[in-house]
C-alpha cells in the first residue's frame, strides 16, 4: 500500500471534503425550489412500532445493477431526518428531487455529530470557508462510527413494496418537487452483530480508539469463505460494536483487531444468520502502551496545488440501453477513461452523448441513472462561450451550477465540456486542470434509433 505524508494525506483529504459536502450546496439550491415530503410508520418484522428511531433520506448513486448511499459522516449534514415517535411515525421534509434513500441513524447520533458542530459546517460551507472545515475535525469521522443499528428489509410505498437487490445495496427512489408521500410503511430488523471489548494483559482496557478490525469466515457446510473488515472506534471501556452484511449463511468466524503493532484474535465463533453476539475479548499480550500523537495539520492554504488523484475506479457493469418512452430515444451510461473514449464508442455504436433538451428529461435521466458525474454532450470548443450539443440540436434548455461552485472560476477561459454532478444531476463545466475531469469516469450514450436490448422504464 503506497504511503503518503501527513501533509500530502492532509491536502488530499481536504480537496475530498470540498468535493463531499458540495451536497449542502445542493440543499441551499433546493431550499429556494420545491421540494417534498416522506411520512410513514417504521415497525419491526412482527408488527410492532419502533419508536424513537433517527431515520434520514440521504443521496444515493447508481453504481452497475444496484443502488449504493453517498452518505459518510462529512456529508451528514445534507440529509433530512426525523426521529420515529412512540408509534414508530415519522415526517421528513425538505426533500430534493434527487435519487435518495431511506435509512436508519445510530440511537446516539446527536452525540456522534452535535448540532453546534452540524451549524458550524453548514455556515462554512455557505460561506466557501474550507479552511473551517479542516479545521474542525470533521475529517477524521469514519462511517464505521456511525453504522445503524437497524437495516431496513422493505419499504411499502402506495401499495408497491421495494427490497434491496441484496445485502449491500439500498433502495433508490427520488421524491418528485411538491409531493407529499404519506402512510409509507417501512420494515426494520436488528441487524447482525458483535459487540467486543479490547484489553492488555494487566486487564485494563483500550480507551477511545481506532482499530483495525479483520475476520475470516467458512461456511458451516463448507461451500464457501471469505473474509473482510473494518475500522470500528472502542468506548472509554474498551467496548466497540461491528456490523455484518455476510449474514446469508450460517459459518464460522474469526475475528483479530490490531492498534498499533499489537494483534489479537478472539475464540473462533459460529454464527448464524441474524445473531447478535455479546462478549467477544480481544487481549493484548502487552502492557498498556501510549496512543501515537495525530499527525501534525497541514496549514490550510487555498492557493496550493493538491496533488493529482488517481482516477477514481468504476466497477464493471453491465450496459444496456433504457427507452425514455416520453421521447422515444434510449440511452445507456458506460464506463470511460476520458470524454474522448465515450465519444468513440457512441460512434461506433450509432450514437451521441447525451442531449439534454428540456427540464422532464433531465429528471428522466436523474430517476433512471442517478446524480453523478457523467459526461454529456455539450461543449464551447468550436467557440468560447458559445455552447453547443454535439448532435447538433440548439441549446434550448440549461441547467448550470453557479460558475465558482468548486472554486474553479479562475481558468474560465479553459473550461470547454460540461459534465453532470451529484448536486441533483446540475451540469459543471471543466478544464483539463479541473479535479472532476478526473473524477468523471462515466457517461451517459442517447440515440434516436431504439436498439432490440432497450428496455422501458416508466420512471
Amino acid at each position: 500500500m503506497m504511503k503518503h505524508s501527513p501533509y500530502t494525506r492532509g491536502l488530499f483529504l481536504l480537496i475530498i471534503i470540498v468535493l463531499l459536502f458540495i451536497g449542502l450546496g445542493s440543499h441551499s439550491i433546493a431550499a429556494e425550489a420545491e421540494t417534498g415530503t416522506f411520512s410513514g410508520r417504521v415497525i419491526d418484522v412482527e408488527g410492532n412500532p419502533v419508536a424513537e428511531l433517527p431515520v434520514m433520506i440521504g443521496p444515493t448513486m447508481a453504481i452497475g445493477p444496484g443502488m449504493h448511499p453517498a452518505f459518510s459522516p462529512k456529508t451528514y449534514p445534507t440529509t433530512r431526518r426525523a426521529r420515529t415517535d412512540a408509534e414508530g411515525r415519522f415526517s421528513i421534509t425538505g426533500i430534493a428531487a434527487r435519487m435518495s434513500y431511506f435509512s436508519a441513524l445510530p440511537r446516539n447520533v446527536d452525540v456522534l455529530f452535535p448540532k453546534d458542530l452540524e451549524t458550524k459546517i453548514v455556515k462554512a460551507m455557505e460561506e466557501k470557508d474550507y479552511a473551517a472545515i479542516y479545521t474542525s475535525g470533521v475529517i477524521e469521522m469514519e462511517t464505521d462510527d456511525f453504522e445503524p443499528d437497524f437495516e431496513v428489509l422493505s419499504i411499502d410505498i402506495r401499495g408497491i413494496t421495494f427490497y434491496p437487490r441484496n445485502d449491500f445495496s439500498r433502495i433508490g427512489f427520488s421524491v418528485e418537487p411538491g409531493s407529499d408521500i404519506k402512510n409509507v410503511k417501512v420494515i426494520v430488523q436488528p441487524r447482525m452483530r458483535i459487540r467486543g471489548r479490547v484489553l492488555f494483559k494487566n486487564g485494563t482496557p483500550l480507551r477511545n480508539a481506532r482499530l483495525r478490525l479483520v475476520f475470516n469466515y467458512t461456511r458451516a457446510d463448507g461451500q464457501g469463505h471469505g473474509s473482510s473488515g473494518g475500522r470500528p472506534r472502542t468506548d472509554a471501556d474498551g467496548y466497540f460494536l461491528f456490523y455484518l452484511d455476510e449474514k446469508d449463511d450460517t459459518a464460522n468466524y474469526t475475528f483479530s483487531v490490531e492498534y498499533q503493532e499489537l494483534e489479537a484474535t478472539a475464540e473462533p465463533v459460529l454464527l448464524k444468520p441474524g445473531d447478535r453476539l455479546d462478549g467477544l475479548t480481544f487481549t493484548f499480550d502487552s502492557e498498556p502502551i501510549a496512543p501515537k500523537p495525530s499527525p501534525p495539520r497541514m496549514p490550510f492554504n487555498p492557493s496550493a496545488t493538491p496533488p493529482a488523484p488517481k482516477p477514481i475506479s468504476i466497477p464493471a457493469f453491465e450496459t444496456v440501453w433504457i427507452l425514455n418512452p416520453t421521447n422515444g430515444h434510449a440511452y445507456k451510461k458506460i464506463p470511460c477513461e476520458s470524454r474522448d473514449a465515450a465519444v468513440a464508442q457512441a460512434t461506433e455504436e450509432k450514437a451521441h452523448l447525451v442531449t439534454i433538451n428540456d427540464a422532464e428529461e433531465q429528471a428522466w435521466l436523474s430517476a433512471v441513472f442517478g446524480h453523478e458525474f457523467y459526461w454529456i454532450g455539450l461543449s464551447d470548443v468550436e467557440k468560447e462561450g458559445q455552447w453547443q450539443w454535439d448532435n447538433g440540436e440548439p441549446v434550448t434548455y440549461e441547467n448550470w451550477l453557479p460558475d465558482d461552485f468548486f472554486s474553479e472560476a479562475s481558468d474560465a477561459d479553459e473550461r470547454d465540456y460540461a459534465v453532470t454532478t451529484f448536486t441533483d444531476g446540475k451540469w459543471y463545466a471543466v478544464s483539463p486542470k479541473s479535479i472532476l475531469l478526473r473524477m468523471t469516469a462515466m457517461a451517459i450514450l442517447e440515440k434516436a434509433d431504439v436498439p432490440d436490448n432497450s428496455s422501458s422504464e416508466d420512471k
